[in-house]
């Protein structure tokens, strides 16, 4: 997931039919338009536009009609999907799950880490981080890895006051800097989100062992029962991220093609995918495009 908006939505929402029967499944279950929500919000990562990268995403995969997948990943908030289309939840309480999660991170970082924020960049080797991540210690700067996409990619997690500073480090040391989250990611200080999700959202749920095997996003392993689905969900609020990992497992797992699903901008362009893999994606666009 990236930033949703409604330009990137709103036509694939009422054009594909896959799209309109499960939003008409997401509005019964939650009560409202998703469709109108998504609309009027001018927040990127509200819950209503995680609630629309989630159905999208599914929405995308039952239009493709792939099937036989040997394995599935889901990276970063893309693991709520993975998690349904592996069958760990049913497709209407998974989106009650996103829902709920979304509210509790929401009241969280409005009043915790209010000066965190996870910024992404490129082309910074990682000899070079360990240099500009020493920089933030010696001035006495709270930081931690948010995640490892490529070799030259990564996400920090930092206070805000140092953000502009370590930016224009960034830039000296020949990378390019992406994208600032608020509220931030995948951090070891956000263990009290953790708790709270665990105790007053995902207990409240019945989680299914994975029909397919989910390799986890934070250290490649292959998530194959409830337990560990549980774990691997709950660990995406406190643990890094680890995309190279996730290749490494599905290549060591016999994988030479794999499908994105959803508005990726990154993924398949990165130098371990490219390496490793054919891609396809299956985006939006794709569904939208006349059938040839």
């Amino acid at each position: 997931m990236g930033p949703s908006r409604f330009a990137d939505f709103g036509r694939f929402m009422v054009v594909n039919a896959a799209a309109r029967s499960r939003f008409a499944v997401a509005d019964e279950v939650l009560g409202y338009s998703v469709f109108d929500a998504l609309r009027e919000s001018e927040d990127d990562y509200a819950e209503v536009a995680q609630v629309t990268s989630f159905v999208v995403s599914l929405a995308l995969v039952e239009w493709s009609g792939q099937s036989g997948e040997s394995h599935c990943a889901g990276v970063s908030f893309g693991k709520m999907a993975a998690a349904a289309h592996a069958g760990v939840l049913p497709f209407e309480e998974a989106v009650r799950l996103v829902a709920e999660t979304a509210r509790c991170e929401r009241d969280y970082f409005a009043e915790q880490h209010t000066d965190i924020v996870t910024h992404s960049f490129v082309k910074v080797p990682a000899d070079t981080l360990d240099t500009l991540l020493a920089e933030l210690t010696d001035a006495g700067e709270w930081f931690e890895i948010s995640s490892y996409m490529d070799r030259d990619m990564f996400m920090v997690s930092l206070s805000e006051r140092a953000l502009e500073g370590f930016k224009r480090r960034i830039g000296e040391a020949g990378g390019y800097s992406l994208y600032t989250m608020r509220p931030p990611a995948h951090a070891g200080i956000f263990g009290e989100l953790r708790e709270r999700i665990d105790r007053e959202v995902l207990s409240g749920y019945q989680l299914r062992d994975p029909v397919l095997p989910i390799v986890s996003d934070q250290d490649g392993s292959l998530v194959n029962s409830a337990e560990q689905a549980r774990d691997w969900i709950l660990g995406g609020f406190t643990r890094p991220m680890r995309w190279p990992g996730v290749v490494d497992t599905l290549a060591a797992q016999g994988v030479r093609r794999i499908s994105i699903v959803g508005r990726d901008r990154l993924l398949r362009r990165l130098k371990c995918t490219v390496e490793n893999f054919s891609t396809a994606t299956i985006a939006p666009e794709s569904a939208l495009r006349p059938a040839s």
